[in-house]
């Protein structure tokens, strides 16, 4: 049953009049979870409600806990990304404080920190990387989580989890917000108890998920908080090998960046941890020979950001294009597109090369970086493919289905939009050039120049 005082809480908010309130999902000394119907919206949401105690001393704790809750809600529905969990309300009065977020019915990360219950290597490292282009994306605008830890990661399916609770976030351009001293301590990195804040605080946070997500165990442990401090302030994390001898090296190195004691030692932005994550990832693919065989999301991701056809695209944008997509990396010969077929899809040739016919006679060359199909996207009735595409070696090649174009975010339409109209004008001008150099070429050749 919920609790009375929360209950309480919610019916001097009025929240009872939208939000029907299902069940109890989560509990802690500052306030309850409450799965809830939205009646308004029609949807299942997360009722995060304060316990009204917080707002009725002034003991230094209570103070503490209120500047939290008042963080939250100031920066509720300012950070929009695929990997940060969505806040649609949120709310603060004299006696209590609320938020309204998306429900996530996977739970959190810390059921798979437990050494019978882990992810394989390549399932944690697309989350990590899920949860690093997220926190880089809170960076860029001014925000260090401060309290990233697996209960603060909420699981969304395979592969990907959000990352949530931004109470002790720390505002790099508003001194007014910041809230200095509570967080996890296991999860704090060395600098956070001299009370220097950087975004490298973060990364160590993640790295200390990320050893515990491939070991089961935290890298510092102790009987006391006390001795927990003094492990972290002075004491060396054990190798991964200790506990996993099968991980490879590089994967080592990678978490021992992350968790370095030293600031000069660890990885100095979230570029760089993206960049290592990225580059890993591939080598601890599948190597079976398989048909269609799909890449791994943050592979993708750092490719596609790293495009000149889409710079203009943000990473919550580029995020949202590629969870709209479906991708495959497929052996030469395949046809990607057939001649006459219904158009129902734009593709963009990521890596390796593809050749266009048209009646059995090549009519043009795409390289990688080369996006097609596009134009139909913009007819009332799509008309049937003109020519079929066919994989030259190894492509891997992404397609958008138009039907998830057309219920994209108005922001990513507008800007595809904009993509397309851009290389439909660069294809119209180079046609109207080969046009002319034809007509001169007939010229000359005729003599009538």
């Amino acid at each position: 049953m919920p609790r009375e005082p929360a209950i309480a809480a919610i019916v001097a908010s009025g929240l009872h009049h939208r939000y029907e309130i299902r069940r109890e999902i989560g509990a802690g000394a500052t306030g309850t979870v409450y799965l809830a119907h939205d009646s308004f919206e029609q949807r299942d949401v997360a009722l995060k409600v304060a316990l009204p105690q917080i707002f009725s001393g002034d003991s230094p704790e209570q103070a503490i806990v209120r500047k939290a809750w008042l963080n939250e809600v100031h920066l509720a529905g300012s950070l929009q990304h695929p990997y940060i969990v969505a806040v649609y309300d949120a709310g603060v009065s004299a006696s209590s404080a609320y938020l309204v977020m998306e429900y996530l019915a996977g739970g959190t990360l810390e059921p798979y920190t437990r050494p019978d219950t882990l992810k394989t290597v390549p399932e944690v490292l697309e989350i990590i990387y899920k949860c690093a282009s997220a926190l880089d994306y809170a960076c860029r605008a001014g925000i260090v989580h401060r309290d990233i830890k697996p209960a603060n990661l909420q699981y969304v399916g395979h592969g990907e989890a959000k990352v949530c609770d931004f109470g002790a976030a720390y505002w790099a351009t508003d001194d007014s917000t910041q809230v200095m001293d509570i967080g996890s301590l296991a999860y704090m990195a060395p600098e956070l108890f001299r009370h220097w804040v950087t975004p490298q605080a973060d990364i160590y946070a993640l790295g200390i998920v990320l050893f515990q997500l491939l070991t089961g165990h935290r890298p510092f442990q102790a009987d006391t908080p006390a001795a927990l401090m003094y492990q972290i302030l002075n004491g060396n994390p054990p190798l991964l090998r200790l506990h996993r001898p099968e991980l490879p090296p590089a994967l080592e190195l990678l978490v021992s960046r992350m968790i370095a004691r030293s600031l000069e030692d660890r990885f100095p932005d979230w570029t760089t941890v993206l960049a290592a994550l990225s580059e890993l990832l591939p080598s601890l693919e599948d190597n079976s020979p398989t048909k269609n065989k799909k890449p791994a999301q943050a592979e993708l991701y750092d490719q596609l950001r790293q495009l000149p056809l889409l710079a203009d695209l943000n990473g919550a944008q580029l995020w949202e294009l590629l969870r709209i997509s479906r991708w495959h990396r497929v052996p030469a010969g395949t046809a990607l597109v057939h001649e006459g077929a219904e158009a129902k899809s734009c593709y963009l040739l990521l890596k390796g090369e593809a050749k266009v016919t048209q009646r059995g006679r090549l009519i043009n060359w795409l390289t990688a970086g080369t996006l097609f199909g596009e134009l139909a996207f913009a007819e009332a009735t799509p008309s049937p493919r003109s020519a079929t595409v066919t994989a030259a070696d190894t492509v891997t090649i992404g397609k958008w289905p138009y039907s998830h174009l057309h219920k994209a975010s108005p922001a990513l339409q507008s800007k595809m939009l904009q993509i397309f109209f851009r290389l439909a004008a660069e294809r119209l001008k180079k046609a109207d050039e080969q046009y002319l150099l034809l007509y001169q070429q007939h010229l000359k050749e005729n003599n009538l120049v």
